[in-house]
């Protein structure tokens, strides 16, 4: 190997301040602080604030932020709602001139309110059951 073309690789003391753990292991990090090892000797010391001791993916407590997958999350922000998804009326039930004008995909205006007035005389509970016009 050709002198002075690797840096220094020496033994150093790596300590948690979040858990107040420290290891030993070799580094080419130097550090000005020593600490006195269980073995007797001196080692320069390098304090983190996190390592595996308190990181909370190794410790078992990291929380799960996304509950819902992501193509579930990209459907209920951009899909618009289909008419079962905004009817008032159980199925069994007499249809609202509001579910029906929904169904159709018209706007919410009395006119359309009427309209499904009628639908509804002539039609009952067939008026939801097809797409109107």
């Amino acid at each position: 190997m050709k002198s002075d073309t690797h840096p220094d690789y020496h033994q150093v003391v790596f300590r948690d301040q979040a858990a107040g753990y420290a290891f030993l292991t070799r580094s080419t990090a130097s550090s000005d602080t020593t600490i006195e090892w269980d073995d007797g000797q001196t080692y320069p010391v390098i304090d983190v604030e996190i390592s595996s001791e308190s990181h909370p993916f190794y410790t078992g407590k990291a929380r799960v932020v996304d509950s819902e997958g992501q193509i579930a999350k990209f459907r209920r922000r951009y899909e618009s709602p289909t008419p079962d998804d905004v009817l008032h009326t159980g199925p069994d039930a007499e249809p609202t001139p509001e579910d029906v004008v929904l169904a159709s995909g018209r706007d919410l205006t009395e006119a359309n309110l009427a309209w499904a007035r009628e639908q509804i005389a002539a039609e009952g509970r067939s008026a939801l059951d097809r797409r109107l016009p």
